[in-house]
């Protein structure tokens, strides 16, 4: 296993640990019926949203977190979304392009303008616990392509919200959920920084 872990830093430019920040802007398709819906989409305001991301890198494994901010879409409340990813890392030109592919959990929360309880999951704050949250949030699946420009990187990669959680992945036939999408798929373009 170490010596596993030790190949990427000697084949390549990249140190073997990195911790980098990073700010995306992120498209929800809206489930297009074809591509000249998906272009036009994108015109429009309302379906873009940006994300502020912490990363950790342990050789060719990801752990990342992406809070996607609000934008208004739900009247009387603000919903933040905060995805959490295990990716693998595979170099196609080593030091500088590579292609990930992953996935992770998506924990919503939602703050009612009028003061009420938050609410995490669609369920009242007060009654979810950290268990409920792993179990219960649905899963994503994420695949992208990030390019190396020193200790900058920069990237696109597709969100897809599964219609499995880790609770139904159990269950008979649960898995197949875990490729069909819910109608949330999102493409993200990322830019993010190496802080060590």
């Amino acid at each position: 296993m170490i010596i596993l872990l030790l190949i990427p830093a000697g084949v390549g430019a990249r140190s073997l640990f990195e911790v980098g920040l990073g700010l995306s802007g992120i498209y929800d398709t809206n489930d297009p019926e074809d591509f000249d819906t998906f272009i036009q989409g994108m015109g429009n305001g309302e379906n873009w949203t940006i994300g502020v991301g912490l990363n950790t890198r342990l050789a060719f494994l990801d752990l990342s977190f992406l809070a996607m901010l609000p934008n208004g879409n739900q009247e009387g409340s603000e919903a933040l979304s905060l995805l959490s990813s295990v990716a693998f890392q595979v170099p196609l030109v080593t030091g500088s392009v590579y292609l990930t592919a992953g996935g992770g959990l998506t924990t919503d929360f939602t703050y009612p303008e009028d003061g009420s309880e938050a609410r995490i999951i669609g369920r009242s704050a007060s009654e979810v616990t950290f268990r409920d949250v792993v179990v219960d949030s649905p899963l994503h699946l994420r695949f992208g392509l990030d390019v190396l420009f020193g200790s900058a990187k920069v990237g696109i990669y597709y969100l897809m919200d599964s219609m499995a959680s880790v609770g139904r992945l159990g269950e008979p036939g649960g898995w197949v959920d875990l490729f069909r999408s819910a109608g949330n798929d999102k493409i993200g373009m990322m830019m993010q920084l190496a802080l060590f």
